[in-house]
């Protein structure tokens, strides 16, 4: 979120284009913020957690945003970093869960998916708990390759996930229109033969 700031403010300061870059920082950070909501409708956060939550942000905001204003390539190796620490962590976890006789996979392996990450990873309704696990894995090492290409790219570079993320975009359109067909087949009684959502995204 930092990142997509800073480069806003530094496109319209020098009436630049940014080449794509704040829209993968925003994306980033949605995800990220996905990745709490999913765990929240697992788990009850404590008060030590929302309070600790609120310290973080206090001490790393300030710390980040100078990093970021001296050297943005050090700030995307250190997040870069913390990735990698992620997918170490989450590695661990769904091999846990996937172990008989572990405590998480007695504690976890069960456990159905909740409905937000259903939807936001268009998983199968009968989703488990840790397929959101291995989703979030995922999301950790891209955003571990992210960090550390931005780390490494040259000042004005274009972004090279560009064509990644219109790629998404048009998945993700196709499925936000099949979705709608479908809510007004059930609505109106339209017979599903009459409509071609692949012919109506084209």
């Amino acid at each position: 979120m930092l990142a997509a700031g800073f480069r806003h403010f530094y496109s319209l300061r020098t009436l630049r284009r940014d080449h794509g870059s704040i829209f993968t920082f925003l994306e980033e950070a949605e995800n990220e913020r996905m990745h709490l909501l999913v765990c929240l409708k697992m788990f009850e956060a404590s008060s030590k957690t929302k309070a600790l939550v609120i310290c973080a942000q206090l001490a790393m905001t300030p710390a980040l945003m100078m990093t970021y204003l001296i050297s943005p390539p050090t700030m995307h190796r250190f997040v870069g970093y913390l990735e990698e620490t992620a997918v170490d962590t989450y590695s661990n976890i769904v091999h846990h869960c996937e172990t008989p006789g572990t405590k998480l996979h007695t504690a976890w392996a069960h456990l159905p998916a909740p409905a937000v990450g259903i939807k936001y990873w268009a998983l199968a309704e009968n989703a488990t708990w840790v397929t959101c696990l291995k989703h979030m894995l995922a999301d950790e090492a891209h955003h571990r390759d992210v960090n550390h290409t931005f780390a490494t790219l040259p000042q004005g570079a274009d972004n090279p996930f560009i064509t990644e993320h219109m790629q998404n975009f048009d998945k993700a359109a196709l499925r936000r229109t099949e979705y709608l067909l479908k809510d007004a087949i059930k609505r109106e009684g339209i017979s599903s033969n009459m409509v071609d959502s692949s012919k109506v995204v084209s």
